[in-house]
Protein backbone atom coordinates (compact mmCIF):
# COMPACT_ATOMS: atom_id res chain seq x y z
CA UNK A 1 0.00 0.00 0.00
CA UNK A 2 2.94 2.03 0.27
CA UNK A 3 4.36 1.85 -2.50
CA UNK A 4 1.18 2.74 -4.24
CA UNK A 5 1.04 6.13 -2.29
CA UNK A 6 3.94 6.88 -2.75
CA UNK A 7 3.62 6.14 -6.86
CA UNK A 8 0.37 8.39 -6.70
CA UNK A 9 2.43 11.22 -5.12
CA UNK A 10 4.76 11.24 -7.83
CA UNK A 11 2.43 11.30 -10.40
CA UNK A 12 0.52 14.10 -9.37
CA UNK A 13 4.01 16.05 -8.75
CA UNK A 14 4.69 15.17 -12.96
CA UNK A 15 1.59 16.48 -13.61
CA UNK A 16 2.27 19.41 -11.83
CA UNK A 17 5.11 19.60 -13.79
CA UNK A 18 2.97 20.30 -16.91
CA UNK A 19 0.17 22.05 -15.62
CA UNK A 20 1.41 23.81 -12.75
CA UNK A 21 -2.44 25.73 -11.70
CA UNK A 22 -5.19 24.51 -9.89
CA UNK A 23 -7.98 22.56 -10.85
CA UNK A 24 -10.37 25.66 -10.50
CA UNK A 25 -8.29 27.94 -12.32
CA UNK A 26 -8.16 25.61 -15.33
CA UNK A 27 -12.02 25.43 -14.94
CA UNK A 28 -12.27 28.87 -14.64
CA UNK A 29 -10.09 29.75 -17.81
CA UNK A 30 -11.85 27.03 -20.17
CA UNK A 31 -15.24 28.04 -19.39
CA UNK A 32 -14.57 31.69 -20.11
CA UNK A 33 -12.82 30.31 -23.34
CA UNK A 34 -16.17 27.86 -24.10
CA UNK A 35 -18.72 30.95 -23.38
CA UNK A 36 -16.42 33.07 -25.59
CA UNK A 37 -17.21 30.38 -28.69
CA UNK A 38 -12.93 29.01 -28.51
CA UNK A 39 -11.96 25.61 -27.11
CA UNK A 40 -9.26 24.47 -24.80
CA UNK A 41 -6.71 24.33 -27.72
CA UNK A 42 -7.17 28.47 -28.42
CA UNK A 43 -6.90 28.95 -24.78
CA UNK A 44 -3.63 26.75 -24.97
CA UNK A 45 -2.69 29.03 -27.69
CA UNK A 46 -3.33 32.27 -25.52
CA UNK A 47 -1.13 31.80 -22.84
CA UNK A 48 1.87 29.76 -24.79
CA UNK A 49 1.99 33.37 -27.11
CA UNK A 50 1.20 35.58 -23.90
CA UNK A 51 4.68 33.43 -22.66
CA UNK A 52 6.56 33.28 -25.40
CA UNK A 53 5.73 37.36 -25.50
CA UNK A 54 6.53 38.81 -22.69
CA UNK A 55 9.33 36.17 -21.89
CA UNK A 56 7.73 34.46 -18.79
CA UNK A 57 7.76 30.73 -17.58
CA UNK A 58 4.31 28.82 -18.57
CA UNK A 59 4.68 28.14 -14.46
CA UNK A 60 4.54 31.91 -13.66
CA UNK A 61 1.04 33.65 -15.25
CA UNK A 62 -2.40 33.35 -14.81
CA UNK A 63 -4.08 31.65 -17.25
CA UNK A 64 -7.86 32.86 -16.42
CA UNK A 65 -5.99 36.52 -16.69
CA UNK A 66 -4.63 35.93 -20.57
CA UNK A 67 -7.85 34.04 -21.79
CA UNK A 68 -9.66 37.01 -20.44
CA UNK A 69 -7.45 39.20 -22.09
CA UNK A 70 -7.73 37.61 -25.21
CA UNK A 71 -11.30 37.49 -24.98
CA UNK A 72 -11.66 41.55 -24.84
CA UNK A 73 -9.05 42.16 -27.47
CA UNK A 74 -11.23 40.46 -30.15
CA UNK A 75 -14.21 42.17 -28.83
CA UNK A 76 -12.30 45.15 -28.74
CA UNK A 77 -11.49 44.83 -32.19
CA UNK A 78 -14.66 43.66 -33.52
CA UNK A 79 -16.65 46.58 -31.35
CA UNK A 80 -14.45 48.92 -32.80
CA UNK A 81 -14.85 47.62 -36.13
CA UNK A 82 -18.42 47.95 -36.11
CA UNK A 83 -18.63 51.51 -34.10
CA UNK A 84 -15.26 53.31 -34.37
CA UNK A 85 -15.61 53.12 -30.60
CA UNK A 86 -12.20 51.90 -28.80
CA UNK A 87 -13.40 50.07 -24.86
CA UNK A 88 -10.01 50.42 -24.16
CA UNK A 89 -8.09 53.63 -25.48
CA UNK A 90 -11.81 55.82 -25.12
CA UNK A 91 -13.31 53.90 -22.23
CA UNK A 92 -10.95 51.77 -19.87
CA UNK A 93 -12.62 48.39 -19.92
CA UNK A 94 -10.07 45.88 -19.05
CA UNK A 95 -9.04 42.72 -17.24
CA UNK A 96 -8.75 42.71 -13.63
CA UNK A 97 -6.22 39.70 -12.93
CA UNK A 98 -6.57 37.28 -10.25
CA UNK A 99 -6.74 33.63 -11.32
CA UNK A 100 -10.18 32.43 -10.76
CA UNK A 101 -11.43 35.34 -9.21
CA UNK A 102 -10.46 36.94 -12.79
CA UNK A 103 -13.07 39.80 -13.73
CA UNK A 104 -13.62 42.02 -16.34
CA UNK A 105 -13.84 45.74 -15.25
CA UNK A 106 -15.21 48.82 -16.37
CA UNK A 107 -17.49 51.71 -14.66
CA UNK A 108 -20.89 52.67 -15.66
CA UNK A 109 -19.86 55.60 -17.32
CA UNK A 110 -17.49 53.37 -19.93
CA UNK A 111 -20.67 51.54 -20.37
CA UNK A 112 -23.25 54.18 -20.95
CA UNK A 113 -21.07 55.39 -23.77
CA UNK A 114 -20.57 52.07 -24.84
CA UNK A 115 -24.06 51.80 -25.47
CA UNK A 116 -24.16 55.40 -27.16
CA UNK A 117 -21.95 53.87 -29.50
CA UNK A 118 -23.25 50.95 -30.50
CA UNK A 119 -26.80 52.08 -30.90
CA UNK A 120 -26.41 53.37 -34.26
CA UNK A 121 -25.14 50.35 -35.28
CA UNK A 122 -27.89 47.85 -34.50
CA UNK A 123 -28.16 46.32 -38.50
CA UNK A 124 -24.82 45.19 -37.82
CA UNK A 125 -24.79 43.37 -34.59
CA UNK A 126 -25.21 40.26 -36.21
CA UNK A 127 -22.02 39.86 -37.51
CA UNK A 128 -20.49 40.02 -33.96
CA UNK A 129 -18.86 37.14 -32.56
CA UNK A 130 -19.99 34.84 -29.82
CA UNK A 131 -16.80 36.14 -28.61
CA UNK A 132 -17.41 39.96 -28.89
CA UNK A 133 -20.97 39.13 -27.52
CA UNK A 134 -20.22 37.15 -24.33
CA UNK A 135 -17.77 39.79 -23.26
CA UNK A 136 -20.80 42.84 -24.04
CA UNK A 137 -23.05 40.42 -21.66
CA UNK A 138 -20.49 39.82 -19.12
CA UNK A 139 -19.73 44.11 -19.11
CA UNK A 140 -23.67 44.70 -18.54
CA UNK A 141 -24.14 45.63 -22.60
CA UNK A 142 -27.30 43.90 -23.82
CA UNK A 143 -28.32 44.30 -27.73
CA UNK A 144 -30.94 43.87 -28.61
CA UNK A 145 -33.10 43.76 -32.45
CA UNK A 146 -32.52 47.47 -32.40
CA UNK A 147 -31.94 48.97 -29.15
CA UNK A 148 -28.72 48.75 -27.02
CA UNK A 149 -29.56 47.60 -23.44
Amino acid sequence: MENLEYLESEIASFTEAFCPYGYLDIKTALLRTLSAGFDATWAFDQITVFCDECGLEFSKVDPCYIVMEGILQQARNEIEALSGFDICNDANFYVYGNFMCSSFEGVEEDREQLRSALTGCSWQFDDLSECARYWLVENEVELGSDEVK
